[in-house]
């Protein structure tokens, strides 16, 4: 059987073992629907094994431990989704907080408020993405005065919301 063709090699793998997968899919996932898309993706992965040159010494314990991982993939697959799609009532939501006021912050306003060297330092790390170490060369500054304008900054536009 080592020289049949992968395809050819992955079928009769599945008729001699698949009831044997299929049983074992059920069980760890318990919904039909579910086991047989597991046994496929087992099959999946041992032909893309075979394809690969994968030889198996024993390849019922091989196929096993392919469904065990498919499996272990569809339950946290699945967990994920339930954890993410679960509905929340809207009762349970907070509600944004109430502003005091209702203007609208002019960004570029804010910062053309700044003095010079907040403005340039605030602008390099927010608009051109450059690091603390960057900043501080471009400006010739140490890395702990280029923190402090980074502070004064953000707090300067803050203030101005």
């Amino acid at each position: 059987m080592a020289g049949t063709a992968p395809g050819a090699r992955t079928e009769e793998l599945f008729h001699r073992y698949g009831r044997r997968i299929y049983g074992f899919c059920l069980a760890r996932l318990g919904d039909r629907q579910d086991a047989e898309d597991a046994l496929q993706s087992t099959f999946l992965n041992a032909f893309r094994g075979l394809e690969r040159g994968v030889l198996p010494v024993c390849e019922e314990a091989w196929l096993f431990k392919i469904a065990e991982n498919v499996c272990l993939t569809r339950r946290r697959s699945a967990f994920r989704r339930r954890r993410v799609e679960t509905p929340v009532a809207i009762d349970d939501t907070l509600a944004a907080p109430e502003r005091e006021s209702d203007r609208i912050v002019d960004l570029a306003e804010a910062v053309q408020g700044l003095p010079a060297r907040q403005r340039r330092a605030l602008l390099l790390r927010e608009w051109q993405g450059l690091g603390y170490a960057e900043i501080a060369s471009e400006l010739g500054l140490s890395l702990a005065a280029v923190e402090t304008l980074l502070h004064r900054a953000r707090r300067s536009v803050r203030a101005a919301a």
